[in-house]
């Protein structure tokens, strides 16, 4: 048995509440932080059949990536949706809580699942970055350089490409006037000190920089750390919506189409093919609704688009810029990410999680 917080706290990291975008609404939507879970179900949006199927294998959390609640609710009608699904799960005791642009834009999230249930190899391009990058800077003993160092790698800091452990060390001379209720880890109170002292900095992202900035705090020796942290140009890394990468081969666009029907198990639409006959080496995938990033999925380099939601003038759109489109759905192109959130909360949580069986 967990609480539902902690199961946030899991979900959280995996995908930072901070990566969504100002308009969604993810998070706990329905439920008592400190409610018992003993069972999680992870499905893509909320409908009755869901709730069906928690309440038959008796989850009492669902997570789902589409919000249960997206806009602001000025009433709320039992008999329609979605006040008929929050009625449902205050009175069956779920809570409900919402990963959705946050796990677009997450690393790991949507779009690399996408990419890898089309067999694109990597290393796969981001094609929209997401996030900002931090500097944390504190100042340390030496002999704490690699404890402190240790607790920002655990916290998701000083990650550089495939690199970890990431900071530079400098040695300078720190200075202190302990006051009458201090008990400094160096020297003594009441006089002015000068002590060795190490400057580690190191980056961050922005969403684990209050994370980052509390491991450092509880691993310092001192009484009152110095610390600073302020932002810097850049992405994390792996952070932002959509992925380009290769095919095993190169396919025309009718082969293209067919290999996204295949692999998803929906049927996808080719709408835009400016060359007719090219063969595609290059794919830029996004899950959900991809039209407003048809320009970044061209200037990515990519030969081809899979996403959803695709209209009259997005397929007019990517035919000017000489981008191929295959139209795959918008739950098709985000169902094969249930399954490795679902594997990856199992790993953090001390409960069943599973996937629904709904498939939309």
């Amino acid at each position: 048995m967990a609480r539902t917080r902690e199961i946030a706290e899991a979900v959280e990291k995996i995908a930072p509440g901070a990566l969504a975008e100002d308009w969604d609404n993810v998070g706990l939507q329905v439920g008592d932080p400190g409610g018992e879970v003993n069972s999680v179900l992870v499905a893509l949006t909320p409908l009755p059949e869901v709730f069906e199927e928690a309440e038959g294998v008796g989850a009492d959390l669902l997570l789902f990536h589409h919000p249960l609640i997206f806009r602001a609710l000025e009433s709320v009608n039992t008999a329609s949706y979605p006040g008929e699904l929050i009625a449902r799960a205050v009175k069956g005791n779920l809570s409900v809580y919402a990963a959705h642009t946050n796990y677009d834009a997450a690393p790991g999230g949507v779009s690399v699942a996408l990419a890898d249930s089309l067999g694109l190899a990597g290393p796969l391009g981001i094609v929209v970055p997401r996030g900002g990058l931090r500097k944390l800077v504190v100042f340390i003993p030496e002999e704490n350089a690699d404890e402190i160092s240790d607790a920002l790698t655990e916290a998701g800091a000083g990650v550089i490409g495939d690199y970890t452990h990431c900071t530079f060390r400098s040695p300078g001379t720190g200075t202190f006037f302990g006051g009458e209720g201090t008990d400094p880890y160096a020297g003594e109170k009441g006089r002015l000190e000068r002590v060795p002292e190490l400057r580690l900095e190191t980056v961050v992202p922005a969403h684990t920089a209050s994370r980052a900035a509390a491991a450092v705090r509880a691993a310092h020796p001192y009484e009152e750390p110095a610390l600073d942290v302020y932002p810097v140009d850049g992405h994390p890394e792996g952070c932002g919506y959509g992925r380009v990468g290769m095919l095993p081969e190169p396919l025309t666009p009718e082969e293209l189409r067919d290999r996204v029907s295949d692999s998803l198990g929906f049927p996808a639409h080719l709408v835009a093919d400016p060359d007719p006959g090219r063969r595609i080496e290059r794919v830029a995938v996004l899950g959900g609704s991809g039209g407003s990033f048809l320009r970044e999925a061209a200037a990515s380099g990519a030969d081809a688009y899979v996403t959803g939601d695709l209209d009259y003038h997005d397929a007019l759109l990517a035919e000017s810029l000489g981008l191929i489109a295959v139209d795959a759905g918008h739950a098709a192109t985000e169902l094969p990410s249930l399954e490795p959130l679902a594997r990856r909360l199992a790993g953090l949580v001390d409960v069943p999680v599973s996937v629904s069986r709904v498939r939309r």
